[in-house]
């Protein structure tokens, strides 16, 4: 009778096979997760900086084109039949001015290059501890642009941290601007400052760690955005500060 040694893996070679097995596995596991959350991260961050450079290049673009009219003005361009006059106006956060070289991008919307452009900041329906920074445009200029429902509207800035102006008169900066009334009766400043701040979208992570514990919650970071925008309708003033215009990142 003959006898077959048998050969095969004891309990303990067992076991520290599965255990390197799952040593290398949650090795590579880690190693995953750490770049999918450096790729949103990452992500996250090109796409705050693409949003808000969009915005301030919208923004931009409005206040260069603001515009007041001389008398003469008036029949050329048909704004007396309109029943909201031109005006450049900055106060409480709120701006309302007029611009000449409106761009319209609806199919169906009046396709005028005369209109009156606001910005201003509101909090986000869906979370009220968060803010929006709101643009209307309307080319009717027949109601008040501040009323619900006047012009068309959008978010330009999602999550806004921080957004203010401010102008200079040839002489010195300003907080506030009312071309209706005051010495700044129908005029426009030289130079208009913006400030623009955003935060960055949290990521999934972030957002996690805060719900389980937000006594630890992490500081938001942001993204700054400041720029000197010429009015082009001002350029031939003799006063006019050459400031550059050119954006810069903080």
């Amino acid at each position: 009778m003959k006898n077959f040694s048998q050969k095969g893996f004891s309990l303990l070679e067992i076991i520290l096979a599965i255990s390197i097995l799952a040593t290398i596995g949650v090795l590579t596991i880690n190693i995953l997760s750490t770049q999918i959350l450096t790729r949103e991260k990452v992500t996250e961050q090109n796409a705050a900086h693409h949003s808000i450079n969009m915005a301030m290049q919208r923004i931009f673009d409005d206040i260069q084109g603001s515009y007041l009219p001389n008398t003469s003005d008036y029949g050329s361009l048909n704004i007396s039949n309109r029943q909201i006059p031109p005006q450049f106006t900055y106060k409480n956060f709120n701006f309302i001015f007029t611009v000449q070289n409106h761009k319209s991008y609806l199919g169906d919307s009046n396709q005028s290059n005369f209109a009156l452009v606001r910005y201003y900041a509101r909090p986000d329906p869906k979370d009220s501890k968060k803010s929006q920074l709101i643009r209307i445009v309307d080319t009717d200029m027949i109601e008040n642009i501040e009323l619900q429902g006047v012009g068309y509207s959008e978010i330009i800035v999602p999550d806004l941290k921080d957004f203010y102006v401010s102008f200079w008169d040839g002489h010195e900066y300003r907080t506030s601007w009312d071309s209706t009334t005051n010495e700044t009766q129908n005029k426009l400043p030289k130079l208009v400052k913006i400030h623009l701040e955003s935060y960055i979208t949290e990521s999934s992570r972030d957002k996690q760690l805060q719900e389980l514990s937000p006594a630890t919650a992490i500081k938001r970071k942001t993204i700054t955005l400041d720029t000197i925008v010429y009015i082009l309708k001002t350029l031939d003033s003799p006063d006019l500060t050459p400031f550059s215009g050119e954006y810069k990142w903080n």
